[in-house]
C-alpha cells in the first residue's frame, strides 16, 4: 500500500498565527479570564486542547465579563462586535488572519464609492458574516454560484469570494456575471493557502484510489477539499481524526491520498498515518 501525503497539508500560516496568539495571551494572563469569541479556528480537537490551558469559548458577547480579556477568531468579527466588546472595556487581542482582513478593507472601500459588492460565501460562516458588515448600507450581497442575476439593478459591481471558496466556483461566478453589469471589478480574495491545498488535492486525487481529507466537520476550507476531491476520486473520506479508520474502510485501496484543512495539526495527520499502515 502506497500513502500519498498532501506537502500543504494542514495549518496554514493565518492558523498557525491565531493559535500562538492564543498561547502566547493564556501566558501572559495567566490567572484571568482569558475568552474567545466563537471558535479561535475551526477544528474541535484544538479547541478543547486550548479549552484545557484556560480559554472559554462563548458564543455571545453577553457571555463576556467587563475588562477582560477578548481574543477574535481567525475568521475575524464585524465591526459592531468590536464596538460592543470596547464598550465593556476589554482588551481586543484581534487573531482575524491578515487574509481574512485584505477583503474586509477592499468591502469598505468599494461600497463607500457605490459598487455593489457580491461576495462568494457561505452565508452562515463567521469569515462571511464579518465581512458583510464592513459594507457601506444594503451595498452588498452574498451569493452562490447557481444565483439569478438577472433581477439585480446595479450599473458597477465588485465581485469578491470568501477567502476559502473553491476557486473553480469563483471563476464560474465571474464568467456568469460578464454582459450584465457596464462595470464589474474582480478581486481574487481566496488566500494563497487555500488556492495550493485545493491544487495539490485535484492533482492527488487523480493519483490514487482512495482520497482521505483530515479536518474539522465545521471547517470551510476542508469542505471545499472534500468536495474537490470528490470530482475527481471515486472513494474519498472527511474525517477528523484517525479514530475513525478502520480495516474495511481501506480495504482493497493501493494507492491512498491524504489531504488536510488549513486547522489541522500535524500530530492529527501522523495519527491518521500511522492507523493506516498498522
Amino acid at each position: 500500500m502506497e500513502i500519498k501525503v498532501a506537502k500543504n497539508a494542514g495549518y496554514c500560516f493565518g492558523v498557525k498565527r491565531a493559535i500562538e496568539m492564543v498561547e502566547e495571551t493564556l501566558k501572559n494572563y495567566e490567572g484571568n479570564r482569558v475568552y474567545s469569541l466563537g471558535e479561535i479556528i475551526h477544528n474541535p480537537q484544538v479547541v478543547e486542547r486550548l479549552k484545557r490551558r484556560g480559554l472559554i469559548v462563548v458564543r455571545d458577547i453577553e457571555d463576556v465579563e467587563e475588562n477582560s480579556t477578548v481574543i477574535i477568531s481567525a475568521h475575524g468579527r464585524s465591526e459592531e462586535d468590536i464596538a460592543r466588546l470596547k464598550k465593556k472595556g476589554c482588551k481586543i487581542v484581534n487573531a482575524t488572519c491578515p487574509y481574512v482582513r485584505l477583503p474586509q478593507s477592499i468591502i469598505k472601500k468599494m461600497s463607500s464609492e457605490g459598487y455593489l459588492v457580491i461576495l462568494l460565501g457561505d452565508r452562515e460562516h463567521p469569515e462571511v458574516k464579518g465581512l458583510v458588515s464592513f459594507a457601506n448600507g444594503e451595498n452588498i450581497r452574498v451569493v452562490n454560484t447557481n444565483e439569478d442575476f438577472s433581477g439585480l439593478e446595479a450599473d458597477k459591481v465588485a465581485v469578491l469570494a470568501q477567502t476559502t471558496q473553491n476557486r473553480e466556483d469563483f471563476n464560474l461566478l465571474i464568467n456568469s456575471l460578464l454582459g450584465k453589469f457596464k462595470e464589474i471589478r474582480v478581486f481574487d480574495t481566496i488566500c494563497d493557502a487555500t488556492k495550493i491545498r485545493q491544487e495539490e488535492a485535484i492533482k492527488l486525487a487523480q493519483e490514487v484510489d482512495l482520497m482521505i481529507v483530515i479536518g474539522g466537520r465545521n471547517s470551510a476550507n476542508t469542505k471545499r477539499l472534500y468536495e474537490l476531491s470528490t470530482r475527481y476520486c471515486k472513494r474519498v473520506l472527511h474525517i477528523e481524526t484517525e479514530k475513525e479508520i478502520d480495516r474495511s474502510i481501506i480495504s482493497g485501496a493501493e494507492r491512498i491520498g491524504i489531504t488536510a484543512g488549513a486547522s489541522t495539526p500535524n500530530d492529527i495527520i501522523k495519527a491518521v498515518v500511522e492507523r493506516i499502515r498498522c
